[in-house]
């Protein structure tokens, strides 16, 4: 199936909503672009965030630990990085 749109000055283009439904697209969410040398391949990124509640545990989830522990991380591998 071919489904052509246009590019914008921005360099932005449209999805068509056959394709968003194909692949789960929702508003705002986030995508990934392979290239596949004559292809390029676009990919649903998942959000962690949707999967919240779908395991049972008896532990709360606390936001600002959660952005605290991801903030430290990537300070970790920002200075693994640069050195």
């Amino acid at each position: 199936m071919m489904i052509s749109t246009s590019i914008t000055q921005k360099g932005q283009v449209t999805i068509p909503i056959s394709i968003r439904k194909k692949l789960g697209l929702k508003t705002g969410q986030k995508v990934a672009f392979t290239d596949r040398g004559k292809e390029i391949v676009i990919e649903p990124i998942p959000n962690f965030l949707d999967l919240m509640g779908s395991l049972k545990t008896k532990k709360k989830y606390d936001k600002r630990k959660a952005r605290k522990a991801i903030g430290e991380y990537l300070a970790q591998r920002y200075v693994k990085s640069t050195s």
